[in-house]
């Protein structure tokens, strides 16, 4: 978690689920699983403009979901950021997933409300809610993934004039 990233601790639970509602990453679970998600206060966080959510090479395993505001994926090799993203995007699913370093550092652009899922928030959701979210994560990947292969195709024909 980033060092200046302050946690939400007195989220109310009708607000959490009005943002939940609004948040495309949430439209496959109904109300009553979107109601006990609501009810994770400790894993709502803020971060202010400018606060490093996740830096490039670190250990940690959340990976946020975004609320409101939007991030920017960076990488120490680019000039530019690699991505910007959005409320109902989300971000350090890899190292989630695989037990890996951090592949890239997240900045918040704006003030952001995150909400962060660890291993033990997963394993204390019941099932269906896990594979809600795990079906998200798969479907959202496979998105990115056709979307860089199309962006290959695009840059092998631009090379290849």
């Amino acid at each position: 978690m980033g060092i200046s990233m302050k946690r939400l601790d007195l989220v109310d639970s009708a607000k959490s689920r009005e943002i939940l509602n609004k948040v495309s990453f949430f439209n496959i679970f109904s109300q009553p699983e979107k109601s006990i998600l609501a009810g994770f206060h400790s894993h709502y966080f803020i971060a202010n403009p400018g606060t490093r959510i996740i830096e490039q090479g670190g250990m940690d395993q959340s990976f946020y979901i975004i609320l409101t505001g939007q991030v920017s994926v960076q990488h120490a090799t680019a000039n530019a950021p690699l991505a910007v993203l959005s409320p109902g995007d989300f971000f350090g699913e890899v190292s989630f997933l695989t037990d890996r370093r951090r592949t890239t550092s997240i900045i918040a652009e704006a003030k952001t409300i995150l909400f962060e899922i660890d291993k033990t928030t997963l394993r204390n959701l019941s099932s269906p809610i896990r594979e809600k979210l795990k079906d998200n994560i798969i479907k959202i990947l496979v998105q990115r993934l056709e979307n860089m292969n199309l962006r290959v195709i695009e840059l092998n024909q631009i090379t290849s004039r």
